[in-house]
C-alpha cells in the first residue's frame, strides 16, 4: 500500500479516536439518559470505524461492505399535498419526495438514471 494511503488511514484513525474520546466525555457530562445513550452509541461507532480502518492496514485488507439493496421505499411513500399554511421545510421535502418518486418511475420505464430523469423533468 502506498505511503500516502497509509498516512491518510492513520490520520482518519486518529480522528475517530478523538471523536470517541469526545463522545465519552460528553456522555459523562450530560444528565439526560437518552442523550447519554446517544453519546455512548456515537463513541462505540467511532471505535468500530477506527477498527475497520485498522483492518485495512493488515494483510487481509479492508473489510468488504455488503451490497446495498433498493427496497423501493419511494414507491410506498405517500406524498403530502403542499398547502398554503405548510412550513417551507415541509413543503420543500414534499416536493423533493414527489420529484424523486417521479424520477424513479421514469428511470424504471426508460432505463435511465435518477439524475437523468430529474434533469428531463426540469
Amino acid at each position: 500500500m502506498r505511503k500516502e494511503i497509509t498516512d491518510l488511514i492513520h490520520e482518519a484513525m486518529d480522528q475517530y479516536e478523538l471523536a470517541r474520546d469526545f463522545y465519552h466525555r460528553m456522555a459523562h457530562r450530560v444528565s439526560h439518559a437518552d442523550t447519554r445513550e446517544t453519546f455512548e452509541y456515537l463513541a462505540q461507532e467511532s471505535e468500530e470505524n477506527k477498527a475497520r480502518l485498522h483492518q485495512c492496514l493488515t494483510p487481509e485488507g479492508c473489510p468488504v461492505v455488503p451490497p446495498v439493496h433498493d427496497v423501493h421505499l419511494a414507491e410506498h411513500l405517500k406524498v403530502p399535498k403542499v398547502t398554503e399554511g405548510m412550513p417551507p421545510k415541509e413543503a420543500l421535502a414534499a416536493k423533493l419526495v414527489d420529484a424523486t418518486s417521479q424520477a424513479k418511475a421514469l428511470e424504471i420505464r426508460a432505463g435511465m438514471s435518477i439524475r437523468e430523469a430529474l434533469q428531463k423533468m426540469m
